[in-house]
């Protein structure tokens, strides 16, 4: 700090002497043109009056004098030494004004006539008078002024005091106290300049800095307007910039001034690409991706990056459905381009959705759900699709938009349904487990898919209050079991793996369950399969949930890429074998077989197999052959009614007794 401080003081003392010496310079030219017309005026008039014509000689020293000033003044402008050397070009100044006094002493000591009061009065006035002038020339560094007075005045005095009477004497000791004012009056002029220079540095360095520190504050604010607006990954346009380009254009949509079209683009199979290749791997794809995007948009076009795989094109104006069908085609081409990494070629496909407004849309959420939902008939149908919305998809869109409306009063005004489904050992036929199954019968639409209130209920953030529906009437239908004496039939619950984020689910269950006085072991947790697939994602809530007593299943288990380690690791209690493999077996060959590789998997693992989709007679022999044990499906029974269900249990179980 204290080296920085010294050169900030020195880089000051160097600017103030500089502004001392263009000061100096500024006036040395018509100073020295003074200089030369008063000697000359003078020299002439002291020879008018007698005095010798060695006063011209006198006058050649002062001009010779004068010519060197200007030739050293001209050589300190040129060299900008007084901007770059500053106080070498003062002691220069300084040295030369006192030659150029010196020049002047011989006028009043080599010239005098004693007795005649017209020329010294006038010798006195010269010499008084281009003194004053220097100093008042001279306001700005005082030395100059006194290097080149001292010598006049002083050789005035001297002048005044050998005339020996006391007239010259007064005179003398006046002009001596006028010289002191005159030095006193310059040095307090330099203090005023220097103080002015100093007030003028300051506001000047004041000013460059809040001229830098503005600069800077823009560069910043740049930078975080840049930062707001774009991707920071890609360097596309944000979910920001999209939404209020969509909002802008919406309001001229309105006015007629402009038709929108929204292209949605999702990678296909980025996840897998992330896994397997790693994270690096998939950043490289993202930018690669919204690099093609940028060069097939057009100027006017808007390439966003919506986040994850996700990225929009937003265009608008004139001809625009040729333009789309154009660019969709572009996009599918230059996304299709293979990408080194890692010395192997990564090859990527996209889908697209492709939604217009005002033709499908009034508003920008409704055009996003619109092309959503169109990207999504897109990865359905096989992936490197491209579909536009049409009539068939805004039915599908009403549907969804319907379920989103009504579903959280559904759950709090028990709009929803709970049917159980037996399960039954295909061996004694006796009953030994239900399964609990979500139905909805909405007032408008009429029956809504389990799959589609369980995603709609993500979506909605409500999928804690629908477990805890679910697992509320799974509870009470279990106590009713109790009461009818069938302690031993279990009863399971369906669990997405991507709700055991959202809260915790054996906190939840075990709340109900402990609130209806069930017993958990009799409940059983059912997880899709591709929860294995990453168990380090759900293992903690398993883990929970196994704690508390709660049994755990897989279901749809054979639809998945399912690790035996990771079925190992989890502690599963029993695998559901999807329907797939499980209707028409007793007629498939291939089928036989896998489930015959699974019932062998299973006694390995000691995990009991569910076979669902049992829907004849010949297809449970075929899996009783087989060594299944459990079966589910139409063929005993399929989702009933809490009381439903109890009737059929007890027809069922009055039945077995009586062929027993």
């Amino acid at each position: 700090m204290d080296s920085l401080g010294t050169a900030d003081d020195n880089d000051h003392f160097r600017r103030l002497r500089a502004a001392q010496a263009e000061n100096l310079l500024a006036n040395t030219p018509i100073t020295l043109l003074a200089n030369v017309f008063i000697a000359a005026t003078t020299a002439w008039l002291l020879w008018k009056l007698g005095i010798s014509s060695t006063v011209f000689l006198w006058l050649a020293a002062v001009g010779i004098v004068g010519v060197l000033r200007f030739a050293v003044y001209a050589v300190i402008q040129r060299s900008r030494m007084h901007v770059e050397k500053p106080v070498r070009a003062l002691h220069l100044l300084t040295l030369l004004s006192f030659a150029s006094g010196l020049s002047w002493t011989p006028l009043p000591l080599v010239f005098p006539m004693p007795g005649n009061g017209i020329v010294t009065g006038y010798t006195v006035f010269v010499m008084a008078g281009i003194s004053m002038g220097a100093i008042i020339q001279s306001l700005a560094y005082w030395r100059v002024a006194l290097a080149f007075g001292a010598p006049l005045m002083s050789a005035t005095i001297a002048m005044l005091l050998l005339e020996g009477d006391t007239v010259s004497h007064f005179l003398a000791l006046n002009i001596t106290l006028l010289t002191v004012m005159l030095f006193r009056s310059s040095i307090r002029s330099e203090q005023s300049f220097v103080q002015s220079q100093n007030t003028a540095m300051r506001t000047s360095q004041l000013a460059h800095s809040l001229a830098a520190a503005n600069g800077e504050i823009s560069k910043t604010s740049q930078r975080l307007e840049h930062l707001a607006n774009s991707d920071a990954l890609t360097g596309l346009a944000n979910r920001a910039v999209f939404n209020r380009r969509m909002e802008h254009l919406f309001e001229r949509c309105r006015q007629r001034q402009t038709e929108i079209a929204l292209l949605l683009i999702d990678l296909d199979k980025f996840k897998t690409i992330n896994d397997t290749r790693g994270h690096s791997a998939g950043d490289m794809l993202l930018k690669q991706v919204a690099n093609r995007l940028a060069a097939a948009s057009g100027r006017n076009d808007l390439a966003v990056r919506l986040g994850g795989d996700e990225f929009a094109v937003v265009l608008w104006g004139a001809d625009l459905e040729s333009r789309v069908n154009a660019m969709v085609l572009d996009v599918m081409k230059r996304i299709a381009q293979p990408i080194a990494f890692g010395g192997q070629d990564i090859v990527p496909s996209a889908s697209i959705g492709v939604a217009f407004a005002p033709r499908h849309a009034t508003d920008g959420d409704d055009l996003y759900a619109c092309a959503d939902l169109a990207l999504y008939r897109a990865k359905m149908e096989g992936r490197r699709q491209i579909r536009f919305f049409d009539a068939a998809l805004k039915d599908r869109l009403d549907y969804e938009r319907a379920i989103d409306r009504d579903l959280a009063a559904a759950i709090e005004n028990g709009g929803l349904d709970v049917h159980f489904q037996p399960q039954v050992d295909m061996s004694s036929e006796r009953a030994t487990g239900f399964e609990a199954l979500v139905r909805w019968w909405h007032p408008e639409i009429g029956a809504i898919a389990p799959p589609d209130i369980v995603k709609a209920a993500g979506k909605l953030q409500l999928s804690e209050q629908l477990t805890g529906y679910v697992a509320d009437r799974t509870c009470a239908f279990a106590r009713r079991l109790d009461a009818e004496g069938h302690g031993e039939v279990m009863v399971s619950i369906n669990m997405s793996p991507s709700e055991f984020g959202a809260y915790d689910a054996a906190r939840l269950l075990s709340g109900i369950a402990s609130r209806h006085q069930v017993d958990p072991a009799r409940i059983e947790v059912e997880i899709t399969e591709d929860a294995i697939l990453d168990p380090k994602k759900v293992e903690r809530a398993l883990a929970g949930l196994r704690h508390a007593g709660f049994g755990l299943a897989v279901d749809d288990f054979g639809m998945g890429h399912s690790s035996l380690a990771h079925l190992i690791s989890l502690k599963i209690d029993r695998l559901k074998v999807d329907r797939h493999f499980v209707t028409g077996i007793s007629g498939n060959a291939h089928n036989q077989a896998l489930v015959g590789a699974l019932v062998s998997v299973g006694r390995s693992l000691d995990m009991e197999l569910v076979l669902e989709g049992v829907e004849t007679a010949a297809d449970a022999e075929t899996l009783r052959a087989f060594g299944c044990r459990t079966g589910q499906g139409w063929l005993y029974g399929k989702a009933m009614a809490p009381d439903d269900a109890m009737q059929w249990l007890k027809r069922h179980s009055a039945r077995i007794r009586a062929v027993a």
